[in-house]
């Protein structure tokens, strides 16, 4: 386990972020919403040199997109819901239904446009910082829920029923709605108060770009 959590900042930490639209060499990689076909919102990017693991090939990236809606000035929740899991019978349509996408690509010195009109969240780049000896002993306590904190690797903090991910994945980060907010204030409610889960595909070591390279959900709290 890594007892560390996430805090974001201005300082580029050998590319890790949150927002920032996506840095990706070739436009036409950027996925679109199965039921709209819009472009979708890229949520993450993390570098090779960021990752803390050894199968993301030398400069490449993985960028999570998600389907994001505004009503109102609010998100729609029915949205969100289809990149959800809440039960594990869940977990195999959810991935398939690709509200969510995970990809692995050449990592471009800038990020590029989307091809139309897409929701885009302000940028902040994350770091780490050790646990407090109070968020150990707390992660330490219960060796299934882990700790209620955006944090790499560790152990998640399941907030309803635990997803047993085959084993080629590797979970990898715990993101919590309020860090996006953080970063992106006028994207409060992007998860519903929800956690996000990025579990990293083992065999993205082939890298092909365009590739799958995991899977991205949320639980509702």
């Amino acid at each position: 386990m890594t007892s560390q959590k996430i805090v974001l900042s201005g300082q580029d930490h050998g590319l890790g972020q949150i927002g920032g639209g996506a840095r990706l060499k070739d436009a036409s990689l950027w996925p679109r919403s199965p039921d709209t076909d819009e472009p979708m919102t890229p949520l993450l990017t993390l570098s090779d040199r960021f990752l803390p693991v050894t199968f993301i090939p030398p400069g490449m990236a993985i960028t999570v997109f998600i389907t994001a809606c505004q009503q109102d000035g609010a998100f729609n929740r029915s949205t969100q819901r289809h990149y959800t899991v809440n039960q594990q019978s869940e977990l195999d349509e959810k991935r398939a239904n690709r509200f969510a996408r995970v990809i692995l690509h050449e990592l471009a010195d800038q990020s590029i446009a989307p091809p139309a009109a897409a929701l885009l969240l302000d940028r902040a780049y994350i770091q780490f910082e050790p646990f407090s000896d109070e968020e150990e002993e707390q992660e330490l306590e219960d060796e299934d829920s882990g700790i209620d904190l955006s944090k790499p690797v560790g152990r998640p903090c399941w907030l309803q029923d635990p997803i047993y991910e085959p084993q080629r994945f590797l979970f990898l980060m715990q993101l919590l709605d309020s860090d996006v907010a953080a970063a992106s204030r006028q994207h409060v409610g992007l998860f519903s108060d929800g956690i996000g889960y990025l579990h990293v595909d083992r065999q993205a070591r082939r890298g092909k770009q365009g590739d799958e390279a995991g899977f991205f959900f949320i639980q509702f709290t």
